[in-house]
């Protein structure tokens, strides 16, 4: 029986995708709470909704079987006990303050349908949900400039951040910031009740202790991985994965020390890979500025890990077997084109199949220099989505590629 989850490159054939389209969420998000909420800007939501639209489009028109996360979770939170056991878990990881208000919301949130309870949970709890529903005043409160009890989802539309497949199995990331634990508690659910997810592997999970995120994996093949070691994902969790993948068919972990800053938040806003022997890069890659470690297995069973003195360009071509590793750089390698599309995201594409990539369109030198390399460049509109932080690969978590 071929697995339903397959996904040992960066590059083969899309074949499924999940996405999550913005919604309610977007919505919430409030000027003065904008860091906290790990945003820089309010999209207008019925444009993003439209950029969003448009990206599902092209995937569709290139062969890919889009499926959304509303209704992934709400095929797999059918039964009535799984919904309260959802409910207890939520209730947990949002951290409510007070055991009379957790009564509350288990309450509130059990009155509700399936696609209710996953409309409530984007949107997040408010004090004035819970005063209408109860029609009483609420016990234990004090009054708070700001609103919500549960927080919203408002970046869950980066799918990519919360999960990602591995080979034949599953990582449900644990999110170093509050504000987006909530998030992998439904990609849980997914995993554990959803028919086709729930024999694959589970290489890491939310609760396993150490900050650990999607977009700091690249698939390089299906003997090599590239993880980065940054602000959102730990030592203790590439450690954890390194047991389980190393042991589970892969040959080397290559891991990219990366600075502990939102400008390098996760490694695919430095580098993706576009084809068979070509990168996006970003120019610090290029340059050679992060240090780069690789993971192996010893004969006893415990992980040997070597800093790398040769150049990037050399332990890539090693990892993947090619004669040479060709690096397009965002912008063109120029401070202030590369500054301005790093921003924008312009490395932070999704590889649709060999040479063939998804971009913003409003990274026009990168997409120039991509195309004038061969690559076959699909562009969306990204002025809303961009607004997140997140481009193409963030917004998407491949299912299912063929083999390269």
């Amino acid at each position: 029986m071929r697995d339903y989850i397959s996904l040992r490159s960066e590059i083969g054939k899309l074949n499924t995708v999940m996405l999550h389209r913005p919604g309610v969420e977007i919505d919430q998000l409030m000027p003065d709470y904008l860091e906290q909420m790990l945003s820089e800007d309010i999209p207008y939501l019925p444009a993003a909704q439209a950029e969003h639209d448009r990206f599902a489009d092209v995937l569709k028109s290139n062969g890919v079987t889009v499926l959304y996360l509303e209704e992934l979770f709400c095929q797999a939170v059918r039964d009535d006990a799984v919904k309260a056991k959802f409910i207890d878990d939520y209730v947990i990881i949002s951290d409510v303050q007070a055991d009379s208000l957790k009564d509350v919301i288990r309450e509130y949130l059990s009155s509700k349908s399936v696609r209710e309870l996953f409309y409530e949970v984007c949107k997040g709890i408010k004090r004035a949900d819970l005063e209408h529903w109860v029609q009483k005043p609420l016990p234990l409160l004090v009054k708070d400039d700001y609103p919500f009890f549960t927080d919203p989802v408002s970046s869950m539309y980066f799918t990519r951040d919360i999960s990602i497949c591995i080979a034949n199995g599953m990582i449900i990331s644990s999110m170093s910031k509050p504000f987006r634990r909530r998030e992998t508690l439904l990609m849980r659910y997914i995993h554990d009740y959803h028919p086709d997810f729930m024999s694959s592997p589970l290489w890491y999970s939310y609760d396993y202790g150490y900050g650990c995120e999607g977009g700091d994996h690249l698939v390089l093949s299906n003997k090599v991985l590239a993880i980065g070691y940054s602000e959102r994902t730990s030592l203790g969790a590439i450690e954890h994965e390194a047991k389980m993948l190393l042991r589970n068919g892969y040959e080397r972990i290559i891991v990219f020390n990366l600075p502990k800053s939102r400008k390098y938040m996760h490694l695919d806003v430095l580098c993706t890979m576009v084809d068979y022997d070509k990168f996006i890069v970003n120019p610090e890659v290029y340059a050679g500025r992060f240090d780069l470690y690789e993971l192996t297995l010893k004969r006893d069973g415990s992980i040997d890990a070597q800093c790398k003195t040769e150049s990037l360009e050399s332990v890539l071509k090693h990892a993947l077997g090619v004669p040479s590793v060709q690096f397009i750089q965002v912008g063109g390698g120029d401070r202030m084109t590369a500054a301005r599309e790093h921003y924008n995201m312009g490395s932070n594409s999704l590889t649709i199949a060999p040479g063939k990539v998804i971009t913003y369109e409003r990274n026009v030198v990168t997409n120039e220099l991509l195309a004038s390399n061969g690559v076959e460049v699909l562009t969306i509109p990204g002025t809303e989505l961009c607004k997140g932080r997140g481009g193409p690969r963030c917004m998407s978590m491949p299912i299912n590629r063929s083999a390269v």
